[in-house]
C-alpha cells in the first residue's frame, strides 16, 4: 500500500464511523488545506517527503511505513525530473533542481536503478522505464 492509498483508507474508515465526516474535517486534522488534500487524493498533486512525514505522524502510522513512503516520494521526484527534456544525469544537478539533499538523491537513484525504474544507458543518457509510482 502506498501513502496515497493509506490516506484514502483512513478517510474511508473515518467516514464509516461517521457518515457526516468530511474531506474538510480530515484536512483540518492533517493540518492542510482541503483543496490541497483533494488534489493529493485525486493524484493531481504530488506528495513531498515532508508532507508524508507530517501526515504520517498525525495519523500515527509506523515509523517504518512513513520512512519507506518518504523514500518512495523522493524517488518519484527524481523520476519525474528524469522524464523532462531538460534533465541532466548528474546527482548534484538533480539535488539542486529538486531541493533535496545530495544523499537523498543518491539513495533515490540507487532505489530506482535497483528496481529497474531508471536505466543508465551511458554516463550522459539515463532513461525511465515506467511512467510513475501512482
Amino acid at each position: 500500500m502506498n501513502f496515497r492509498e493509506a490516506l484514502h483508507a483512513e478517510l474511508a474508515a473515518r467516514r464509516r464511523r461517521n457518515a457526516r465526516y468530511s474531506l474538510r474535517a480530515f484536512a483540518r486534522f492533517l493540518g492542510t488545506d482541503h483543496s490541497t488534500l483533494s488534489q493529493i487524493l485525486r493524484s493531481r498533486r504530488s506528495l513531498s517527503a515532508h508532507m508524508v512525514a507530517r501526515f504520517g505522524r498525525r495519523l500515527g502510522l509506523s515509523a517504518a511505513f512513513v520512512a519507506e513512503a518518504c523514500q518512495q516520494q523522493i524517488a518519484e521526484s527524481v523520476l519525474r525530473l528524469a522524464r523532462t527534456k531538460s534533465f541532466r544525469p548528474n546527482s548534484r544537478w538533480i539535488a539542486t533542481r529538486t531541493g533535496l539533499p545530495l544523499d537523498s538523491v543518491n539513495s533515490a537513484l540507487d532505489h530506482l536503478i535497483r528496481h529497474g525504474d531508471l536505466v543508465m544507458e551511458s554516463p550522459e543518457r539515463w532513461t525511465t522505464t515506467r511512467p510513475a509510482y501512482a
